[in-house]
């Protein structure tokens, strides 16, 4: 129904990208507006994605003029964001179609199809890693996300943020991917059978990416990434439990939970906040929030939370911080600091 015949990769904003492209991952319930806000401004982040959101849940409340749900939260950016691509999520591809025209609509830079996501529940609907077990469905969102797109006038890419397999690495999927022609992959280094435990395979993005860039798609590998830093004319990885690793076999990262409360991780160079410069940014994160979102100031404080980790009375600050109300009982949890 929805078969587009792609001649050579469309990269839109992605060819402009430099390596490395450095990104904050897209996480449901914390890339927000307000977080990606500071993530571009102190972190000089590449590329920001929104939270995922739910194709036909978009599709289907914007049909019944539904403009206070909290779909619309979700999607919101600024334009200091810029590249900024909407993520979806789901399994009917009409309902990709629909969503795209959408998206195209509301002026984002790409659209972001998630075939990662290890939410058991969604899985098993085949949405998000449950793509990974379904190729014809898979290949059937892509192009239904590409034929709204092109409905609608418009040219922005279609890319894929996904998982090494679903219970082991699996070259098959990479292979896939390959022949789809989209402008990037994104890859988080674990299964889905994985969740979040144990270590991210960076053997396996490493061999995944040779698959996929054959294709002329860009490949970000992701996962337990603490750092980049430069040294000897090269871009290294610092991941978790010290391992580094030269990034020159990809052509960059996305950085998740390191990120939170930490923008600064996302350059591309090692940078050390101060102690006030953490204290101002928080405040900053936290007035962003309450300036977008007014009537949830709840969401904004694991954040905050964050922004205290490592300093040598963090405990007490932490306290504090997630007791706040507003931005003002924030600046004033870091008066004494």
């Amino acid at each position: 129904m929805f078969s587009v015949k792609i001649s050579a990769v469309n990269k839109g904003f992605w060819k402009k990208l430099s390596f490395p492209i450095v990104g904050m991952s897209p996480m449901d319930g914390v890339t927000d507006a307000a977080c990606r806000f500071i993530a571009k401004k102190y972190g000089m982040a590449d590329v920001t994605y929104t939270e995922f959101v739910s194709a036909e849940g978009l599709w289907r409340i914007k049909q019944r003029g539904e403009m206070t749900h909290k779909i619309w939260n979700d999607l919101k950016y600024s334009e200091s964001e810029r590249p900024v691509v909407a993520q979806l999520f789901g399994s009917d591809p009409d309902s990709f179609y629909k969503a795209a025209k959408i998206i195209v609509e509301m002026g984002f830079d790409g659209i972001d199809i998630n075939m990662g996501c290890p939410s058991p529940g969604l899985e098993k609907r085949e949405g998000g890693a449950g793509l990974m077990r379904n190729k014809d469905r898979a290949r059937a969102v892509i192009e239904a996300t590409r034929k709204g797109i092109m409905d609608s006038g418009s040219e922005i890419p279609v890319s894929v943020k996904t998982r090494v397999g679903s219970s082991e690495p699996d070259p098959d999927w990479w292979n896939f991917l390959s022949s789809m022609k989209l402008p990037a992959v994104a890859m988080h280094g674990r299964t889905f059978k994985q969740l979040y435990s144990g270590e991210a395979d960076w053997e396996s993005l490493s061999e995944a990416a040779k698959v996929i860039r054959k294709s002329g798609a860009l490949f970000l590998a992701n996962g337990d990434v603490k750092k980049l830093y430069k040294k000897e004319d090269a871009v290294w990885v610092e991941l978790a439990g010290g391992k580094t690793r030269k990034l020159d076999e990809f052509d960059g990262a996305l950085i998740g939970r390191q990120s939170l409360g930490n923008p600064w991780v996302l350059k591309k160079e090692i940078y050390e906040p101060t102690r006030e410069e953490k204290f101002k940014v928080a405040i900053e994160h936290a007035k962003k929030h309450e300036e977008l979102f007014p009537n949830n100031f709840l969401s904004v404080r694991k954040h905050l939370a964050s922004y205290v980790k490592g300093l040598p009375d963090a405990t007490e600050l932490r306290k504090k911080v997630v007791m706040a109300e507003n931005s003002m009982d924030v600046e004033e949890s870091f008066s004494d600091g």
